[in-house]
C-alpha cells in the first residue's frame, strides 16, 4: 500500500469520526429537547436534566467510546486497517482537547 493510500484512509477515518461527534450532539440536543418537553424546564433540582446535559456535552471524551468501539470494530470486519487508525487517532485527539478544555474551565473556577 502507498502511503498516499494510507494518508487517505486515515483522513477518512478522522472524517468518519467527525461524522459520528456531530451525529451524536444532534442526538444529545433531540434528546434534550425531548426530556425538556416532557418535564417542562432543567433547574437545579432537576438532576436527570442536569446528567443529560453533562453526558453529551460534558464529557465527550468518554461518552465518545460508546460509538468509537463499535466503528472500530466494524471497520477491523471488514479490514479498513487505516481507517480505523483515524478512528482512534480522532478519538485521542478529541479525547485530549476535551479533557484540555475542561481544565482550563475547572482552574479558572477556583
Amino acid at each position: 500500500m502507498s502511503q498516499i493510500d494510507e494518508r487517505k484512509g486515515i483522513l477518512s477515518g478522522i472524517f468518519l469520526l467527525v461524522c459520528l461527534h456531530i451525529a451524536a450532539v444532534i442526538l444529545g440536543i433531540i434528546v434534550l429537547l425531548i426530556y425538556i418537553s416532557l418535564v417542562g424546564n432543567i433547574g437545579k433540582d432537576n438532576y436527570i436534566g442536569f446528567l443529560i446535559i453533562w453526558s453529551f456535552f460534558g464529557c465527550l471524551g468518554i461518552a465518545q467510546l460508546i460509538y468509537v468501539l463499535p466503528a472500530i470494530f466494524i471497520l477491523r470486519r471488514w479490514r479498513n486497517f487505516t481507517q480505523v487508525k483515524g478512528v482512534i487517532i480522532g478519538a485521542v485527539v478529541t479525547a485530549l482537547l476535551n479533557g484540555g478544555c475542561w481544565l482550563i474551565v475547572y482552574s479558572g473556577m477556583t
